[in-house]
C-alpha cells in the first residue's frame, strides 16, 4: 500500500486509535484492580480489627455490628469439611499476624474469604459482597469499543473503495485509453457523483475525438485524391524543370499530410497500437528512405546495434524530421548521427538557433530560414518523442548545433 494513500492514512489512524483503546483499557484496569485491591485490604482491615477486639471482650457484638455495618455483610463458614477444603486450596492473597492471632485473605474458586485465627480457633467468613464481575465488565467493553472501530473502519474503507475504481479510470484516460474507460458509480454519494461526472466528461471526449477524427480523415482523404491525379498526370508529361518542380511540390504535400496523419494520431490516443520491438538500424534505414537521402548527407556513429519497443511509422517520421532539418539548416548539407549510451544525437554545423528550443516546439512556429516549412516538424518529433516516455533536447557547441532525443533506455529492448 502506498504510504501517501488515504487508505494508508485511515488504516494507520484506525490501528493507532485500536492500540490506544486497548492500552487505555489495560491501564483501567490495572488501575481498576488495585484501586479495588485497597478497597478490599481497608474493608477486610476493619472487620477484622474489630472482631479480635470483639474475640477479645474489648468491645461488645452490638459494637461490632455498629462499626462494620457498611462492610459487614460476612457470613460464617461453620462446616468443618469446607473450612479444610478453602483453607488448603486456596489461594492466600495477604497475611497479617497479630497478637494472639492471624488474619488471611484467601481466594478460592472466584471467591474472596476472611480467615480469622484466635488462641488456635479458626473463624472463616465469605464475602458477599466481592464482586466477581467487575473485571469482566470492563473487558467485554474494551471489545465492544474494538468491535464498533474495526466496524467503523470497513464501513469506512468499503464507502472510499469506489475511489479506487475510479483511479484506474483515471489512469486509463492518461494513457489514452478513451474506449476501455467504464462507469464505475455505485450509489449517489459524492463519490458516485464524481465518477459519474467523470464518465459523462470521457462520454463527450469521445464524441468530440470521432467528429475530429472524422474531419481530418476526411479532409486529408481530399486532399491526397487531387496530389494523385497530379502525379498521375505528371507522368504523362516529358521530362522538363517544370515537371521537376511539380513533381517536388506534390512530393511535398504528400509528406506535409503524412505528417498531419501522424499528428492525427498521436492526438486520437492510438500512438501506440502498432508499439513492437525493432532494430535500430532498420528503423534508421527506412528514416533515411523516406527523408530521400543517402550517404553523402548522413553519417551514423553506434558501437552495437540494438532493438527498441517502438511505433515505427512515428518513430521513423520523428528522425526523418530530424535529418530534414539537420541538412536543410546546415551549412554544408550534412548531418552526423551518434547513438551512445542513452540518447540519439543529431549534428548539423549551421548557425544557433534564434529562440529558446521550447518555442519551434509548438505548432506552426518557424524560424527566420523558412524554406518551404510549415513549422511542424519539430512539433511533430517532440509530440513523438513525449508518446514515447523520451524528451528533445538541444545544445549548441563550437558551431554545431545539437539535437538530443533523450532517455533513450525506456525504449530499449533488453535481450
Amino acid at each position: 500500500m502506498n504510504k501517501s494513500s488515504i487508505f494508508y492514512t485511515i488504516t494507520f489512524i484506525f490501528i493507532f486509535a485500536g492500540v490506544s483503546v486497548i492500552l487505555g483499557f489495560l491501564w483501567l484496569i490495572e488501575y481498576d484492580q488495585q484501586n479495588y485491591t485497597r478497597e478490599l485490604n481497608t474493608k477486610y482491615s476493619l472487620i477484622a480489627n474489630a472482631r479480635l477486639l470483639n474475640f477479645a471482650g474489648v468491645i461488645s457484638e452490638k459494637e461490632f455490628e455498629e462499626q462494620t455495618k457498611n462492610y459487614n455483610k460476612m457470613d460464617e463458614i461453620t462446616e468443618a469439611k469446607q473450612i479444610r477444603k478453602i483453607l488448603f486450596r486456596g489461594d492466600v492473597l495477604a497475611r497479617v499476624e497479630v497478637n494472639n492471632g492471624l488474619i488471611e485473605i484467601i481466594s478460592y474458586n472466584r471467591q474472596v474469604y476472611l480467615n480469622i485465627i484466635y488462641d488456635g480457633k479458626v473463624y472463616l467468613y465469605k464475602d458477599q459482597d466481592y464482586q466477581t464481575y467487575r473485571y469482566f465488565i470492563i473487558k467485554a467493553i474494551a471489545v465492544a469499543v474494538i468491535c464498533i472501530l474495526v466496524l467503523l473502519y470497513i464501513y469506512i474503507f468499503k464507502k472510499l473503495k469506489p475511489l479506487k475504481r475510479l483511479k484506474k479510470q483515471i489512469d486509463k484516460f492518461a494513457q489514452g485509453k478513451l474506449g476501455d474507460i467504464e462507469d464505475v458509480s455505485t450509489g449517489v454519494d459524492e463519490i458516485s457523483q464524481v465518477s459519474e461526472a467523470f464518465y459523462q466528461a470521457i462520454v463527450q471526449i469521445r464524441k468530440l475525438n470521432q467528429s475530429r477524427q472524422f474531419f481530418l480523415r476526411n479532409i486529408m482523404h481530399e486532399l491526397k485524391t487531387p496530389i494523385t491525379k497530379g502525379l498521375l498526370t505528371l507522368e504523362m508529361i516529358e521530362d522538363n524543370k517544370y515537371k521537376e518542380r511539380l513533381n517536388g511540390v506534390f512530393t511535398r504535400l504528400e509528406i506535409l499530410i503524412n505528417e498531419f496523419a501522424a499528428i492525427e494520431q498521436i492526438t486520437s490516443g492510438a500512438a501506440f497500437i502498432n508499439r513492437k520491438k525493432y532494430n535500430i538500424l532498420d528503423v534508421l534505414d527506412e528514416a533515411k528512405e523516406i527523408a530521400m537521402r543517402d550517404d553523402s548527407n548522413i553519417c551514423i556513429f553506434m558501437e552495437e546495434s540494438f532493438f527498441v519497443n517502438v511505433d515505427f511509422k512515428l518513430f521513423t517520421t520523428a528522425i526523418k524530421n530530424m535529418i530534414d532539418n539537420g541538412i536543410k539548416h546546415s551549412e554544408d548539407g550534412f548531418v552526423q548521427i551518434d547513438i551512445i549510451d542513452d540518447y540519439i544525437c543529431f549534428k548539423n554545423r549551421g548557425p544557433e538557433l534564434n529562440n529558446t528550443l521550447e518555442y519551434y516546439t509548438q505548432a506552426f512556429t518557424q524560424g527566420s530560414k523558412q524554406k518551404s516549412s510549415f513549422g511542424l516538424g519539430l512539433y511533430i518529433v517532440n509530440t513523438i518523442l513525449e508518446t514515447h516516455g523520451m524528451k528533445l533536447d538541444y545544445l549548441y557547441e563550437d558551431g554545431v548545433n545539437l539535437f538530443y532525443f533523450r532517455n533513450l533506455k525506456s525504449v530499449i529492448v533488453k535481450e
